[in-house]
């Protein structure tokens, strides 16, 4: 899918479902499940073509050029490392993201968001030690 379509599903989801925001959550947290939601949605259509990058486009920056320290660069590597899933879920923690927030988004519990992030924790323990 074309990424520019793909902005603009988003976009025409976000419009139609903001009469329906409550203000019970954030609203980067609604923005949020809206797209993940959106994109769930348009991975699951017939013949969608999923394009996976592991960094964007050197023109999207236009904040300082900031190298990652040594040690970032060996979390970043062991990120990869992980199952889709869990990247997303590490993905809103390193965001700031709270617990009840990344279970809005995914749509999951609380406390399976701390059990999740428990493990991956581990998870990310194992493979820096090794």
């Amino acid at each position: 899918m074309n990424r520019k379509i793909f902005f603009q599903d988003i976009v025409l989801q976000l419009w139609r479902a903001y009469p329906k925001f409550r203000g019970e959550s954030k609203v980067s947290t609604w923005i949020y499940r809206i797209a993940i939601n959106t994109a769930i949605t348009s991975f699951r259509k017939k013949n969608a073509p999923i394009e996976l990058q592991e960094h964007l486009p050197a023109d999207n920056w236009h904040t300082e050029n900031i190298e990652p320290s040594e040690n970032e660069e060996k979390m970043f590597q062991a990120i990869r490392m992980l199952k889709k899933e869990d990247r997303a879920l590490i993905a809103l923690f390193l965001e700031d993201y709270s617990y009840r927030e990344i279970a809005q988004i995914i749509g999951i519990s609380e406390n399976y968001v701390a059990v999740k992030m428990s493990r991956i924790k581990d998870k990310l323990k194992d493979i820096l030690k090794s």
